[in-house]
């Protein structure tokens, strides 16, 4: 559903920008004209027509480039991008179940029977549309605008993703858990009509994503209408995300009457690249309009860092503080501690803006981009389900922390401003 909204809206919107003699024929023609290089097709060239502030007037003579033939020693460019881009996500295990209404208490959110139901986890999440912005800026080292430095930062806004429900017994409200010492699913009752009430609230985080480049561009191709340039440089990124889970639960029936229980896990995973980059970018222009295209790819390093927190505290009945303890249901004594790792990453990246200038020094783009990482730890990732309440004293030491990573994307639509001067 993202990607056709994004393509109509893409689509609505150079529509929108094509003037009504270029939105038939002559569109097509220019197109034509950019992939042969055929001057006659699409319209007046740039030595008969008024406008033709997309093309590299200066190559021909070998003396400037395309910014009003300045053919001065230095010259600025940059952009300002508005990003609408979306994330792959996280892929949650179950983490909140409820059950049919008289559903025993002792497998009552117990995943597998007919009577559970998920209320949240199990799916996918932190992958809504985020906004963020892209700022680059560089400047030609030469007159002829063959080699330039520059850099590129852009920042997204984050996601979240919450549930938070409570109930005085109905619903039932449970988290669920693989019994590692009885080797079998279970489930922790927060909430039952014949044993306590209480509330559930879990949060997903996905925050400070990031990207930083410095580059330098050179010239390996030109002519008018066309030009491909080499790109390398460094490159930096980063990417983290939280998963929060507590609960509050009550006590309401046995010996226990009137006990709080209050549970809290957090999982924290942060990412961390550092790498060089190289590839190419393209361009094709006619007369107003031009088309850009980035390929690239960054070979380097993967920081990954995994921090896992739990905590329980117990309120009695009789009153007096709470007594607290390490440990809250998947972060425990066996997998709680900051953990961390060097890996190979490979990311690679596409973008293709489509340009429309309106003078030889000002232009506005539309977009699509898309950037993979091949290697990223997600907090969800890190948790294991299968949990021993009774460790150290029996059982094996689960939950237990191994480092999980997929690959991750990010992709969306970008709209900018680009100038000259």
């Amino acid at each position: 559903m993202k990607i056709k909204t994004l393509i109509l809206a893409f689509a609505a919107v150079v529509a929108l920008l094509l003037p009504p003699t270029a939105r038939s024929q002559d569109a097509v023609g220019q197109m034509v004209s950019w992939l042969t290089g055929d001057s006659s097709v699409g319209g007046p060239s740039c030595t008969t027509g008024p406008k033709c502030y997309a093309e590299d007037i200066g190559c021909s003579t070998g003396t400037c480039g395309n910014c009003n033939n300045c053919c001065r020693s230095l010259d600025f460019w940059g952009s300002v991008e508005f990003l609408m881009w979306w994330g792959k996500g996280t892929d949650l295990p179950p983490l909140v179940t409820s059950a049919l209404p008289g559903t025993p208490a002792d497998v009552a959110g117990t995943l597998g029977l007919s009577s559970t139901s998920i209320l949240f986890g199990n799916e996918m999440g932190g992958n809504k549309l985020q906004g963020g912005g892209r700022i680059t800026a560089g400047v030609w080292l030469d007159p002829d605008h063959d080699i330039a430095v520059g850099g590129r930062f852009f920042g997204l806004g984050g996601d979240t993703t919450r549930f938070s429900q409570g109930s005085t017994g109905d619903p039932i409200l449970a988290i669920p858990y693989f019994n590692a010492l009885l080797q079998q699913q279970d489930a922790v009752l927060i909430a039952h009509s014949d044993v306590s009430s209480g509330s559930i609230s879990a949060n997903l985080s996905t925050n400070n994503i990031i990207g930083f480049e410095a580059f330098t561009e050179i010239m390996m191709l030109r002519d008018m209408n066309r030009r491909i340039d080499l790109i390398a440089g460094y490159q930096f990124m980063r990417l983290d995300d939280e998963l929060g889970l507590s609960s509050d639960s009550t006590f309401t029936s046995g010996f226990l009457t009137g006990t709080r229980v209050e549970t809290n896990d957090i999982f924290r995973a942060t990412n961390e690249f550092h790498g060089g980059t190289v590839g190419l970018k393209g361009r094709m222009a006619r007369g107003q309009w031009s088309l850009e295209a980035l390929g690239k790819v960054g070979l380097g390093n993967m920081r990954q860092q995994v921090s896992i927190a739990g905590q329980r505290a117990v309120t009695p009945a009789g009153g007096g503080g709470p007594l607290v303890s390490t440990g809250g249901i998947f972060a425990q004594a066996s997998n709680i501690g900051t953990f961390e790792r060097d890996t190979f990453c490979y990311l690679p990246e596409l973008t293709f803006n489509l340009k429309y200038h309106v003078s030889p020094c000002l232009n506005f783009h539309i977009g699509y981009n898309i950037l993979w990482l091949s290697d990223v730890a997600l907090s969800a990732d890190q948790i294991d389900t299968s949990v021993n309440f009774a460790q150290p004293i029996a059982g094996p030491a689960r939950p237990a922390f191994a480092f999980v990573d997929n690959d991750y994307w990010l992709q969306g639509i970008n709209f900018g401003l680009n100038w000259d001067f």
